[in-house]
Parts: C-alpha cells; structure tokens; sequence
C-alpha cells in the first residue's frame, strides 16, 4: 500500500533548503508547502509579518489537506524549534500510514550570512542570530520516522571546532576554565555511566557554544545567553559528514544540557521524560549531575 511522505525541511534563512525541496526532493507526486508562499499570498509580500497566526493555520492545513489526498508533502519553513516541528506534526496525527521525514540542511553559519544577502528576499543578519540562537536538534523521539542531513556540496566547507583550552569563562559560577569544565564533565560522566561514545563526545563539547556568545554585563562578569543553541548549530555543521545518529546524539547533549536546570517540578520531569524518552531523558540527567559537580 503507497503511504505518502511528509518530509519536515529544517535550515536557517539562506541555507538554501527551499531550492533544495524544488530541485532535489520533490516528484510529480510531490506538494510543497512554503510559509514563505502564503505570506507573499495572504500578506502581498515575503516580508510581512502581520499575520504569522494566519499564516501558520494556513500552512498547516494545507499540509493535511494535501497528505489525506496522498500526495507527498513537503513543509518548507526554517522549523528551527521543537516546538515548530511538533505543531507539525499533530497537525497529521490520525493520518495512518504517513511516512515523516527531517530533512536538516546543515549550512554554516557564516555562509547563511553571506548568501542570505544574496537572496531575492534577504532577512536581515539580526534575524539569523535570532534563528541560530532558537536552533534545537531534531530527535526521532519528537514522532520522526528518519532524520536526514542534506549532503552539503564540495564548495560549502565546514566550519571548524574552536580549540575550548585557555578559555577563562569569567563567571563566578565557574572556577575552572572552559576545557577543564569539559574534561572534567565527561570523566565524571564516562567514570559512573556507560552510555555510547558518541554521548560522551557530546559531553566533552556541551559547553562550546560559550565561545561564540560570551557577552558582559557592567560588572564585567561573562554571560552566555543561548550558548547551548548555537554551540550545537556550530557543532552540526562541522560534523555533518558524519553519519546522522552520531552527530544527532551528539548534538542531543550540546542542546539540551540546560533543561534540567529549569526543571523544577515533578510534572516537568514528566512531561520530557515522555518528550524524549526513556533513554534520552535518563542520559540527559545523568549528565546533568556530572556537569554541575564540574566546577
């Protein structure tokens, strides 16, 4: 029996996922539901934000609309946030037999910048520090059948991992600098648990987003808001040659190593430990007690 595909695009302004679902992803068979259509439709302009609720309620039927006639849908809007890709897919809930797909296109950063500004439609450079500091690693446990990442072509060259040695993190919650925080982190984590490697290798850079988002308030004390965010966009786009359940792992830990600290009720746990499942969710508060014993 034919069972249509969703396929739930996933990359910053500019990274050129909507080319890549017109010229790489779609068939004959093959609908695309653009956010950036139906704002141009309903609001006469790409750029126009005024009716984003209209917008979304719009894009989200035509998604079902389209996967109930069996065609295969493809939702082209950044989907940046657990939250984005979720509304999604309760939208489909009740469909049977709908294949879902994450389709991540891992560009670098810098390189969104650049050709972002090259776009018909460019955003401003503000917009993408506010998407890549919003950005959340998809999981097959958000209701995924596969997760993807786009082969980014020769021309796109990775990004580096910055070297964490020698980085004071100027914050009196942190007597240790960024590498020893790290390393010290993941020998408590690898000492009292066995987990896969690759958790371990999320471990070691769970903090490296504070090299790219270290800010100072007026008594010179560092802040690193949304450094889990962007550590982990940074961490993706430089590993994405690797194969998808490692880096996904890996990245699993960089982005949601904060959580735990806002967990504050036992209906909070509950709530993602059934979001993440089992296994994740006891890994996440394992590392959670190791990254605070690592001052």
């Amino acid at each position: 029996m034919y069972k249509p595909m969703l396929t739930v695009m996933v990359g910053l302004s500019g990274s050129g996922k909507s080319t890549i679902a017109r010229t790489e992803l779609a068939d004959e068979n093959t609908v695309i539901v653009s956010s950036d259509a139906i704002r141009e439709e309903l609001c006469g302009a790409v750029e126009d934000q005024s009716k984003n609720v209209e917008v979304f309620k719009l894009f989200h039927e035509r998604i079902r609309r389209n996967l109930e006639k069996k065609k295969n849908v493809i939702a082209d809007a950044t989907n940046l946030t657990m939250k984005s890709r979720r509304a999604i897919l309760m939208t489909v809930n009740g469909l049977e037999d709908v294949f879902k797909r994450c389709y991540i296109v891992p560009k670098p950063y810098e390189q969104c910048l650049e050709d972002n500004r090259h776009r018909e439609h460019p955003v401003p450079d503000e917009v993408l520090a506010k998407q890549i500091g919003r950005f959340q690693i998809p999981f097959i446990e958000e209701g995924f059948h596969t997760i993807i990442f786009h082969r980014m072509p020769e021309n796109c060259e990775a990004n580096d991992i910055p070297d964490m040695r020698g980085f004071d993190q100027q914050n009196p919650h942190h007597t240790l600098d960024l590498y020893n925080h790290c390393t010290m982190a993941v020998r408590l984590f690898s000492a009292k648990y066995v987990y896969p490697a690759r958790f371990l290798i999320g471990a070691l850079y769970h903090d490296i987003g504070k090299m790219y988002t270290q800010t100072f308030d007026e008594s010179g004390i560092a802040h690193y808001y949304q450094h889990q965010s962007v550590g982990s966009y940074h961490f993706l786009t430089a590993m994405c040659s690797i194969d998808e359940e490692t880096v996904l792992d890996e990245c699993f830990i960089i982005n949601y190593h904060m959580l735990p600290f806002y967990w504050e009720t036992k209906k909070a746990h509950q709530k993602w430990r059934k979001r993440f499942g089992e296994e994740k969710y006891h890994i996440l508060m394992a590392f959670h007690e190791c990254d605070m014993r690592a001052r």
